[in-house]
């Protein structure tokens, strides 16, 4: 499993010992882990920049390497202590994704602002730090999106569809998604 781990850049200074902290209880869970906080990464960064093809491409190399590394990442962690406009940026971008999503904090619960089937938060402590990434983990093994499944439905259903999904502000298949995740819970 591959998971991206990231982190607000000015909150390094204070949250390092935090962000490494859980970059530990993640490789702990053997998964693969790409972090932005690494010395690799900014390695890669480099190089990136080094070998850019345009102005644009140089100047914006950090956002590109983070939207392929969320594109290639089977879930994504985002250490948000210190809060950032960039880590509302990539939560927003991996659940457009479709990228299971946990923002932890040491200050705030974020799990309550964002109703997506695959957005979790969590305000944690270095004793609860396993708990909750375990939880996750479990969650994105468990729920992966793995299987395909076609369907065809009528005019009618495809508008209700497409009306329902606009109002929630979620795509057609995760509207579907969660009708079928409510009905389980009940």
């Amino acid at each position: 499993m591959k998971i991206f781990l990231t982190v607000s850049r000015t909150g390094i200074k204070k949250y390092l010992k935090d962000y490494q902290k859980v970059l530990d209880e993640l490789k702990r869970n053997k998964v693969q882990v790409f972090a932005t906080f690494v010395k690799e990464y900014a390695e890669q960064l480099k190089t990136f920049r080094k070998y850019a093809r345009s102005k644009k491409q140089k100047q914006f190399a950090n956002d590109i390497a983070i939207r392929r590394a969320i594109i290639n990442s089977d879930a994504v962690v985002i250490e948000a202590s210190y809060p950032s406009f960039r880590l509302g940026f990539e939560t927003f971008y991996s659940l457009t994704m479709q990228k299971p999503v946990l923002v932890l904090s040491k200050n705030r619960n974020y799990a309550g602002l964002i109703d997506q089937p695959h957005f979790f938060g969590a305000k944690y402590t270095d004793f609860t730090l396993t708990d909750e990434i375990d939880k996750f983990l479990k969650h994105v093994k468990h729920y992966k999106l793995r299987g395909r499944f076609n369907l065809f439905i009528s005019e009618m259903h495809r508008e209700h569809l497409e009306k329902s999904a606009k109002h929630f502000g979620v795509s057609m298949s995760d509207y579907i998604r969660k009708l079928i995740e409510e009905d389980v819970d009940r």
